[in-house]
């Protein structure tokens, strides 16, 4: 097996040959330097290179371990240098456990410093088999790749394309490493137990200090690179793949500065539009043109398939575009009214003479014009309740407060918008944020004084802040309304 290798897809060569448990010798060259990486069955068992500082015979002589007569009469036995170390051990030369302390750490070096190459070529030769000096095991091969990933240069690209997806990330079942011998520090132990298929890199990442996500971040390539943990849904078929990766985040990338360049020319372009301008139709279109203009709209400015770097960076053009869709469409919607003229007399006319039945049915039609409105107002403050709710539930409280406000532009008399847009600002701890929560608490009880949730979460409020004869009121009041509410009742005896 012959191949070029980057600093990014060296992983996957030492993966794939674990995953496919080959024997042999992986030699890595670099300009004019070249190391040789030992496998048995998958697991790295050995690592040398003809360096001084990296061979293992001479490392030996240098600790003191063996002289170099030892180490020179060993070498007459042997072929090939991967048979040094066991030949010094059947020969009483060096101990099991001697052997071991210096193997380990060359080991070590060594991965690591290929990892730090930008790239070069990859030749795996097959063996029938590999002397066992490392007593190698599935962990230690682990560590010793998770280790490389460490040093691992050209992470910064990686790094980007991870942050770039909203796709969770899941432990695979069953697991390819027995997790729960492998030796963690605290931030790979707390990583570890975010992936759990509902949280996404980006959220895992920000709940860490700034210090320690870049120990995480590689952590979770390799668990990536090894297969114990995926993206959910998968970004592609088989074994993860840098290549893959990187080449869906420039997609992405792609498609991010199209739909930046859209939002930013639609921001710009209707807020001095008409409605017929904003939905892109003729004075003359039909409402059904209507309807399609305004459903193609949603879909283009919907945030779900916005790229989440878009989504956030033009947070407020897309509310106001939003808003600007709505108004547009509920304008060109409105039952017309019926034309009228000038009769001789100067009396206004509707192109026929009145008589009784006209007089009975003018009102009926401007009633269920009236109701029409009402009720196209209605739908689109619970479109935008709906939002609201969602983003509260996803704690985007600014986007909750935002659909809130825009809910409340159509339907101004809903209490429940009011209580949930208390309940996002209560959320912030400064003055001003707490006045409008208590403003819109007591709105929500004005509008509905039967409910004696907003009662009890008003007496919340202010119990909170110290207020204990304002808070005694709204528990009084919420039992007024059910006088066995365990909730209120509760409250009010803390308070006595």
């Amino acid at each position: 097996m012959q191949s070029h290798f980057s600093s990014q897809s060296l992983a996957e060569i030492f993966r794939d040959l674990y995953l496919s448990e080959r024997t042999g010798i992986l030699v890595l060259r670099h300009e004019d330097l070249e190391r040789r990486i030992y496998f048995d069955r998958g697991l790295i068992q050995y690592a040398e290179s003809t360096e001084p500082e990296e061979n293992l015979g001479l490392i030996l002589v240098q600790d003191a371990r063996i002289s170099d007569g030892a180490l020179a009469e060993a070498r007459k036995e042997v072929d090939d240098p991967s048979d040094l170390a066991l030949t010094l051990v059947n020969r009483g030369l060096l101990g099991k456990a001697a052997l071991l302390g210096a193997a380990r750490p060359l080991a070590e070096r060594i991965v690591e410093f290929v990892f730090g190459w930008d790239g070069g070529a990859a030749e795996f030769t097959e063996r029938d088999e590999i002397p066992e000096i490392l007593e190698s095991d599935v962990l230690s091969t682990f560590r010793l790749i998770l280790h490389g990933i460490d040093s691992m240069t050209e992470f910064e690209p990686i790094l980007d394309a991870m942050r770039d997806f909203d796709n969770c990330l899941r432990v695979r079942r069953p697991t390819p490493i027995p997790l729960e011998k492998l030796t963690l520090s605290r931030t790979q132990g707390f990583v570890l137990s975010r992936v759990d298929g509902q949280t996404n890199f980006r959220d895992i990442i920000s709940t860490l200090p700034t210090e320690e996500e870049e120990e995480a971040s590689r952590f979770l390539f390799g668990l990536l690179i090894m297969g114990v943990a995926d993206y959910d849904p998968p970004l592609g078929d088989g074994p993860f793949r840098v290549a893959n990766l990187l080449r869906d985040h420039a997609d992405r990338c792609a498609l991010g500065k199209m739909q930046e360049k859209t939002i930013q020319q639609s921001y710009s372009r209707m807020r001095t539009q008409n409605p017929h301008e904003v939905l892109g139709v003729t004075p003359t279109a039909s409402r059904a043109a209507i309807e399609r203009a305004y459903a193609e709209a949603k879909v283009l400015f919907a945030r779900d398939r916005l790229v989440p770097r878009v989504r956030d960076k033009f947070r407020t053009e897309l509310g106001v575009i939003e808003s600007r869709l709505v108004e547009a469409y509920l304008q060109l919607t409105k039952p017309a009214r019926p034309a009228q003229h000038k009769t001789p007399t100067g009396q206004a006319s509707h192109g026929h003479d009145l008589n009784a039945a006209d007089l009975l049915m003018r009102p009926e039609l401007d009633k269920t014009r009236t109701r029409t409105e009402k009720d196209e107002a209605s739908r689109v403050a619970e479109l935008y309740y709906a939002k609201a709710r969602k983003a509260m539930m996803s704690a985007d409280y600014y986007n909750a407060i935002q659909y809130g406000k825009l809910a409340i532009s159509y339907n101004g008399d809903d209490a429940r918008l009011y209580f949930m847009l208390a309940d996002c600002q209560v959320r912030n701890p400064e003055a001003r944020w707490q006045r409008m929560a208590e403003q819109n608490y007591t709105k929500a009880t004005q509008l509905d004084p039967w409910n004696a949730e907003y009662w009890i979460s008003l007496g919340r409020f202010y119990k909170k802040r110290g207020l204990s004869l304002r808070a005694r009121r709204q528990f009084e009041e919420a039992l007024k309304l059910v006088p066995e509410h365990e909730e209120a009742t509760k409250e009010l005896e803390s308070l006595r």
